[in-house]
């Protein structure tokens, strides 16, 4: 692993989103004097070695979902069942943290910005909230159907025989019938990927038992890839900045229970 020198130095300020490492993380030293209290990074992990993380190991908690013998000197680790790949692991470190959240948590991949469709902001843009508002961070996009049917429809689909949703949802029916806010064609933001963050107070707005009955309705258990990852991909910017519509109602079964038991 490689070692990375703690030393503060000169900052010439967030550049915009780039699929280069090095610029992701040229500023990093600005994380040295940062506690897991206010800073914290998520990663999920499954075979990738999280060099970039040095010098940033007392702020990373690792949900492995690889080998249990992967340790990283200075960060949590979790071992974890792999199935869910990143979106499991975000409903499932709120679930289990939601009375400890970091001030602003970053949920990553183990590989940072390895496509070049879901580029990255260098890190400290991700943690440099300029008002109350600003409640989630990411490379935004304009939520859209992948393929060309009427938007009264929205049929957003990736099934296979692989990656199937509960009841054979698409997504318009997923963000009525299980996230409750609805899904607005070409008007709504979503994020990239799985390199987003959010601060505590926007997670809190919901209670722990909305992000329970996600967790139990999206029925990760069933695979690695679940269509449900991908429908909530493009949920996640909805749930931490709009409620939940008006009468609409849920039930938790076990997520909670199991989680932080």
């Amino acid at each position: 692993m490689k070692t990375w020198n703690c030393v503060k130095g000169m900052s010439s300020g967030p550049s915009g989103p780039t699929s280069d490492l090095s610029t992701i993380l040229k500023n990093r030293s600005m994380f040295c004097n940062k506690t897991k209290a206010d800073t914290e990074f998520v990663v999920t992990r499954f075979q990738e070695d999280l060099a970039w993380t040095a010098g940033l190991e007392h702020l990373v908690s690792v949900y492995n979902k690889g080998s249990s013998n992967f340790d990283l000197s200075g960060a949590t680790v979790i071992n974890v069942p792999n199935f869910g790949v990143g979106l499991e692991t975000v409903l499932r470190h709120i679930i289990t943290r939601y009375d400890s959240l970091a001030d602003t948590t970053m949920f990553c991949q183990g590989t940072l910005a390895d496509r070049i469709d879901q580029p990255m902001y260098p890190l400290e843009w991700y943690f440099d909230f300029a008002s109350a508002e600003d409640v989630k961070k990411g490379v935004k996009g304009v939520l859209t159907d992948s393929y060309d049917v009427p938007k009264s429809q929205y049929r957003f689909r990736l099934s296979s025989d692989s990656c199937k949703s509960v009841k054979n949802r698409n997504l318009r029916e997923f963000r009525e019938k299980v996230v409750g806010i609805p899904y607005k064609y070409l008007v709504e933001f979503w994020v990239r990927g799985d390199w987003i963050s959010v601060r505590r107070d926007a997670i809190l707005k919901k209670p722990r038992d909305y992000y329970s009955y996600l967790y139990d309705a999206c029925q990760f258990g069933r695979g690695t890839f679940v269509e449900e990852c991908w429908f909530l991909e493009r949920s996640l910017y909805s749930i931490f900045t709009q409620p939940v519509r008006l009468l609409f109602k849920y039930a938790v079964d076990s997520a909670k229970e199991v989680l932080i038991k």
